[in-house]
């Protein structure tokens, strides 16, 4: 038996996590925030929600990298295109993706499955991105992703 996700307290220095707004990563900000770890958001990044809609994703990564936030997101469009991929790669973030299909519920349990790995990865200086899966994180192959998207592109 675990004995669940670890609360902020836990670590030296906890990370700082960023997620989008949509209902899905409302759900896993609560629970986060619940165990003590600071979430922002992107009415909170840009000052407004109304400032924040329609952010450019090369922005508001450029934003999070300098604040050293964790980014948990869905979206893994940024590794498509090639501007939102070369503001990924020159903000420095660490990035946790989860699944875009995936239920409210699905979520949260991602997150307390995967916190311990996630707030040990984000103390690392390697910067990365990896996708939440009930066995842990694994390792998001970018490479593969932009080739996809050529491929894609070509068709």
């Amino acid at each position: 038996m675990t004995s669940g996700p670890p609360p902020a307290s836990s670590w030296a220095a906890p990370p700082e996590f960023y997620t989008d707004e949509n209902a899905g990563t409302r759900a896993v900000r609560r629970r986060l925030t619940g165990l003590g770890y600071v979430v922002h958001s992107p009415a909170e990044l840009y000052g407004s929600r109304e400032e924040a809609l329609g952010a450019r994703d090369e922005d508001w990564l450029a934003r999070v990298g300098q604040r050293g936030w964790v980014v948990i997101g869905r979206d893994v469009k940024i590794y498509e295109r090639p501007a939102e991929l070369a503001a990924y790669l020159a903000a420095g973030v660490h990035v946790f993706l989860l699944p875009g299909e995936a239920k409210v519920a699905q979520l949260v349990e991602l997150i307390e499955v995967n916190l311990a790995d996630i707030c040990t990865c984000a103390s690392g200086r390697k910067p990365g991105t990896w996708r939440l899966t009930l066995s842990g994180p694994a390792p998001f192959d970018i490479t593969g992703a932009v080739k996809a998207a050529r491929r894609r592109k070509d068709h």
